[in-house]
């Protein structure tokens, strides 16, 4: 009989939790926008899941759901991030901000304040920038102490809110807190203080996923090898290894047709390639992201030289965690990853060092 009615406990305890209830989300807007459809987005499956049309300078969405989720409400440009439960919710598309519920309310506290540490930090680095009395070195010093402080500030204001909410609050906070940190390691402190429901968010499954490819593709670390079928630019297949571990040191561009730092960054590669390319050194590059066809066009009008894998798309980012391009890496000899992330001078310095070796 106990048992009987401790299951019969734990499936109305289960029952309850799920229990969907209606919500009623609303927005008012320009009435020049009338007619224009509003998209509601799931964050943590990544997909559109409704839709509705401006009326009168109003949208409305209605539906069910159980417990709380993340959503975007988007039209055209403007977007506003809102924590979806039962009850009746409005949302401030410029203001970027919802009300109707506790968990909103808090929302929106935490972006101000988010918001306001991030946007001096900006003020404060352009500041820097712009001192001409510094020297260089005096300049980076005050960067890292800036950048130093800037991430205690963020941890400080995240970290509690993340730790005391198991919910659609924490894994937001902790997916915006965590998109700003640079580090694998700050990025396993701040996990540690992350719960359930958030280590199981969407975003943050895909940022895990991306820490542990950045340890494995450390410098210090070996080459993790990949195979594009169609990657070479006749149509047949190629590998990373074809390149990587042949004994050169080989520099890898990470980069496509459409980003414009990308297309800057091929002078300062060019200048290294025609410097130093031949028995002991190499350039390799890998379009990601990119079609085919754009990617031979941009080839031809930069004048591209070197060794090209073209069609890669997200193979070779989500091996490396590269979330932004242009990305550089350095391999060694052996294929040993010598160093990530390398740009203009400092691409060209590195080079110079290893080379004289």
């Amino acid at each position: 009989m106990k048992k009987i009615l401790l299951v019969a406990a734990c499936a109305a305890l289960f029952a309850s939790c799920t229990t969907k209830k209606p919500y009623t989300l609303t927005g008012e807007v320009d009435p020049s926008l009338n007619g224009k459809t509003v998209y509601l987005y799931d964050f943590h499956k990544g997909s559109k899941v409704d839709s509705t049309e401006v009326a009168e300078g109003r949208f409305v969405f209605e539906g069910t759901i159980a417990g709380d989720s993340l959503r975007r409400v988007a039209l055209e440009r403007t977007f506003a991030d809102v924590i979806l439960e039962g009850g009746d919710l409005t949302v401030d598309l410029a203001a970027r901000t919802a009300a109707g519920s506790a968990l909103n309310e808090e929302k929106n506290r935490f972006d101000a304040q988010y918001d306001s540490i991030r946007g001096a930090f900006y003020e404060n680095y352009r500041a820097l920038l712009a001192d001409a009395s510094l020297s260089e070195a005096e300049r980076d010093e005050k960067a890292d102490a800036l950048v130093e402080e800037i991430n205690a500030a963020l941890a400080e204001t995240a970290r509690p809110v993340v730790a005391a909410n198991d919910n659609a609050l924490g894994a937001y906070v902790f997916w915006r807190w965590t998109s700003d940190l640079e580090t694998p390691e700050e990025f396993d402190a701040a996990l540690a203080d992350a719960g359930d429901y958030a280590r199981n968010f969407g975003p943050v499954q895909k940022a895990i996923a991306k820490n542990e490819a950045l340890k494995k593709t450390a410098e210090g670390m070996p080459f993790v090898d990949f195979t594009i079928e169609n990657g070479n630019p006749d149509g047949t297949a190629v590998s990373l290894s074809d390149y990587v571990g042949k004994g050169k040191y080989v520099l890898v561009d990470f980069w496509a047709s459409w980003c414009g730092p990308c297309r800057r960054e091929i002078p300062n590669i060019r200048e290294v390639w025609e410097k130093y390319h031949g028995e002991k050194f190499e350039v390799l590059g890998v379009a990601v992201w990119d079609e085919r066809e754009d990617t031979r066009k941009a080839a031809e009008q930069l004048g591209i030289e070197w060794p090209e894998i073209v069609d890669a798309q997200a193979v070779p980012t989500e091996l490396y965690g590269i979330a932004g391009i242009p990305h550089i890496i350095l391999f060694g000899p052996d294929g040993t990853i010598v160093a990530r992330g390398l740009r203009g001078d400092a691409l060209k310095a590195k080079v110079a060092e290893v080379l004289a070796e």
